[in-house]
């Protein structure tokens, strides 16, 4: 049977995202912040696996946004990191819909179907 919203109970999660060449990492947070920790984490974990001998210490000296910021170049364009926000709704947004509802909606139909 059909849903339709019932309150708007919803709040802000954060995506940390790492596209790369195995496909994609993501975690969800509750803050933008720790999001940005994350793929932070992850750059430092992978850095000796992109920085040369000499590049390291440049690369592990570099604030945390810096580094995400130059991950691409290091990278050589194959990797990327991201924070995206999302809504998450709680169970009690939806409710269901009475089959007396659905016979009152109307149908938009195109010319075309006329």
């Amino acid at each position: 049977m059909p849903a339709i919203p019932k309150t708007k109970t919803s709040q802000t999660v954060w995506v940390a995202k790492w596209d790369h060449k195995h496909g994609e990492d993501l975690t969800l947070h509750t803050t933008e912040e720790g999001a940005g920790k994350q793929c932070a984490a992850w750059a430092r974990e992978e850095l000796e696996s992109w920085a040369t001998p000499e590049e390291l210490d440049f690369y592990k000296n570099l604030s945390d946004d810096d580094l995400i910021s130059q991950w691409g170049e290091l990278t050589g364009e194959h990797e990327y990191f991201s924070v995206e926000d999302h809504m998450l709704h709680s169970a009690d947004v939806w409710e269901e819909v009475s089959e007396k509802t659905i016979k009152d909606v109307d149908v938009f139909e195109f010319p075309a179907n006329k």
